[in-house]
């Protein structure tokens, strides 16, 4: 499981509601909104469920990520690229 890092208080410059979808069209549309978002910026997605497999490719690929799950079961995920990252 990913080390999970809390993120500065960036302003969002996208967000998602997502929890309408079936997997895996969540994470297909997270990680195509992340090949879009300026550096230094933080998507917000809130997805069906906690996203484990979307966590383990943040994780790979270098992104910083805040999971906060809600009683209901559905989660807001917010993704930061890793300053290293950004300046790839």
């Amino acid at each position: 499981m990913p080390i999970l890092r809390p993120l500065p208080d960036t302003p969002a410059a996208l967000e998602l509601d997502l929890r309408h979808l079936p997997p895996p069209e969540p994470m297909r549309r997270i990680l195509d909104a992340l090949a879009a978002l300026p550096a230094g910026q933080v998507l917000v997605a809130r997805t069906p469920c906690h996203p484990v497999p979307l966590l383990e490719r943040l994780h790979a690929d270098g992104y910083r990520v805040a999971v906060e799950v809600a009683p209901a079961g559905d989660a807001t995920v917010r993704i930061m690229a890793d300053d290293d990252r950004a300046r790839a």
